[in-house]
């Protein structure tokens, strides 16, 4: 939704611009606009660093099209001749696609060299071609830029912090709806299982930047949380199938305390979602121990008045998983608590560098 924003305000400006104060190279100022604000945007999830760093990215790109609106008007007379246009085409290509061939998408360099090469064709160079049509060319390529450069870093920015914590937040968001019955469990699954990797993914775009307190420590932190957070999803889908496997009769025996533990799970979950959602972790989470120990007494109550002796073997084992895949959840919880109260995002999970 912010791209297709992004990319509807960036034509926007793009031609109010065009009518108001008719700056140069108005053909390609706003398909430079609506590229840039586009075609980079969805590619931060796999390892790219968003709209981090944008004005100094654009500061090189004006050098480097410097240098190259130098270099076509010095090359363009030799262009009328189509196997020297030819030969210059296929030596930058190739250039290009070999240094690119490994990059994934389309990389805001990629995005130049194709708007780029699109101006050197667009010139007709079989004609006569004055220097100011090359500078008008090239300057409404930079135009275009710095419009989708401003509106994505100062308006709508995509940032590998803010992308990590969406993640964060949504996949404890799913984590909670497995308390709702009625919610499509397969969806929930299929969410759980590629959130983590999109979080992953977005920690190492972050990695990538030298974020203010983000050290080598919290990484590490953060990419221990992410593997507690999967193995407490794995083991509440477990406990969710034992329990609609498990029989009536034995889920009745615990069902109050199980019930209370899901409400437990549910209140520590919406404490780390509220801690990323505002951005610090300096709190105290709650705890499952009560509901735990409530459960193991249950448990201990049952085996003492031997309430199982009539069933089968397989009854008291089948209890048994159940109460032991509680614990892990537990256990897992704590150590996620005690790991979010490690992270100091308070110092970078905002937009505090450029």
């Amino acid at each position: 939704m912010k791209t297709a924003f992004k990319a509807a305000l960036a034509a926007a400006l793009s031609l109010l611009l065009i009518r108001w104060i008719h700056p140069p190279g108005p053909a390609a100022l706003p398909l430079a606009a609506l590229l840039f604000s586009v075609l980079q945007r969805t590619f931060i999830r796999a390892g790219g660093t968003g709209d981090l760093r944008a004005f100094q990215r654009l500061f090189f790109a004006c050098l480097i099209l410097s240098v190259y609106t130098a270099v076509l008007i010095l090359i363009t007379p030799f262009l009328a001749d189509y196997l020297v246009m030819d030969l210059v085409l296929f030596i930058g290509l190739f250039i290009f696609g070999f240094m690119t061939a490994r990059t994934p998408g389309f990389s805001f360099w990629a995005i130049v060299t194709i708007l780029s090469t699109s101006t050197l064709v667009g010139l007709n160079a079989q004609v006569p071609v004055a220097s100011s049509t090359i500078i008008d060319s090239v300057l409404g390529l930079i135009t275009g830029l710095a419009i989708a450069t401003v509106i994505g870093r100062v308006i709508w920015p995509l940032l590998p912090q803010r992308l990590l914590r969406d993640d964060l937040v949504e996949f404890l968001d799913q984590l909670k709806a497995f308390s709702n019955r009625k919610l499509p469990m397969k969806r929930i699954l299929t969410r759980l299982a590629l959130l983590p990797i999109e979080a992953l993914q977005a920690l190492q775009s972050a990695k990538r930047i030298p974020l203010p307190g983000f050290t080598g420590e919290q990484q590490r932190q953060f990419e221990l949380l992410l593997r507690a957070l999967s193995s407490f999803a794995a083991h509440r889908t477990a406990l969710a199938r034992r329990r609609i496997e498990l029989p009536a009769k034995l889920d009745a025996l615990v069902h109050s305390e199980l019930e209370r533990l899901e409400i437990e799970f549910d209140q520590m979950t919406d404490a780390f979602a509220d801690c990323f959602r505002k951005g610090d972790c300096r709190r105290e989470f709650p705890t499952v121990r009560g509901a735990l120990d409530g459960l193991r007494l249950r448990a201990d109550q049952i085996r003492g008045e031997r309430v199982l002796a009539t069933e089968s073997l397989d009854a008291p084992i089948e209890l048994l998983e159940v109460i032991s895949r509680c614990q892990r959840i537990g256990d897992t919880l704590e150590e996620c608590a005690r790991l979010i109260k490690s992270l100091s995002i308070h110092r970078y999970w905002g937009d505090y560098a450029l």
